[in-house]
């Protein structure tokens, strides 16, 4: 169902991000986009929402084989660091990913009834292509905070500015997070996030928004997480609420039933991703 809407969206294949056209206006200064990004960014606190779900993962390394799983679930976002969601097949639950202040999780059922965790900031969390921390971040609903120690660049193109936060890597300045804004609303259309040595991990392209009470709020993502192997993961989200009381209960660590799990901050260096779990991908 969620490739199907992407599709009707134009949004086939991973290619550059669709942008509205027509007249931009004047050219804004970096600091009146940030302005802008940040007042709406600060207006969504906590997401609420349904969501169909889809999900491409690789399977059998080197074949170039991949499962397949479409989904319809549920999205929960309470800032500052608290996610979780889920997927669904036929009523029954297939797929869950979350994280608080302390964990982060990844449980799917699949062929293997295995959920991998760790602890936030800790070495796993880092070496996990699907980190719901970045997930999180890639969704886009966060402030820019630049200090005068936080390099950046910044571009206007025809349709978009682009904010490249970075990081000093030596002699180098590395990119940490680019964002396009689009020039008529200045709502984030892409994210893009980077590891420490500057490498790219997720691509999110933030396809469509809606009006949530007076809040824009995007309804349809695309996302390509990179490592090893390439995992892609689409959101739509229908019914969204910002202003929805989501309960504590909802990003508590629980172990499914019979689940084996898999602690990336164990001590096991040759812990397996959920691609090899099912045959194949990064680790």
């Amino acid at each position: 169902m969620a490739l199907a809407i992407l599709v009707a969206l134009g949004a086939g294949g991973c290619g550059p991000t669709r942008v509205a056209g027509g007249p931009v206006g004047p050219r804004l200064s970096p600091d009146e986009v940030i302005r802008g990004h940040n007042a709406w960014a600060d207006s969504i606190q906590q997401v609420w929402s349904r969501a169909a779900v889809g999900l491409v993962v690789p399977r059998g390394a080197g074949r170039g084989e991949i499962a397949r799983y479409d989904m319809d679930g549920h999205l929960f976002l309470v800032k500052p660091d608290r996610l979780f969601l889920h997927g669904q097949v036929l009523g029954q639950e297939v797929f869950k990913m979350g994280m608080d202040a302390e964990r982060f999780w990844l449980w799917i059922r699949p062929k293997v009834n295995t959920i991998w965790t760790g602890r936030r900031g800790g070495q796993g969390e880092r070496r996990f292509i699907l980190s719901p921390a970045d997930l999180m971040m890639a969704l886009g609903v966060f402030p820019v905070d630049l200090s005068p120690e936080s390099p950046a660049e910044f571009e206007a193109q025809p349709h978009a500015y682009v904010l490249t936060l970075e990081r000093r890597g030596g002699p180098k300045r590395l990119p940490l997070r680019r964002i396009w804004f689009d020039r008529q609303t200045l709502r984030p259309v892409r994210v893009d996030l980077f590891d420490e040595g500057g490498t790219r991990i997720v691509m999110a392209e933030l396809l469509a928004y809606e009006k949530v009470g007076q809040v824009d709020v995007c309804t349809a993502y695309r996302l390509r997480f990179y490592g090893d192997e390439e995992v892609d993961l689409v959101l739509v989200l229908s019914g969204a609420r910002v202003d929805k009381k989501i309960p504590d209960a909802v990003f508590e660590y629980k172990v499914p039933p019979d689940a084996r799990v898999e602690d990336l901050d164990g001590g096991n260096p040759d812990v397996e991703s959920p691609g090899a779990a099912e045959g194949g991908g990064a680790k």
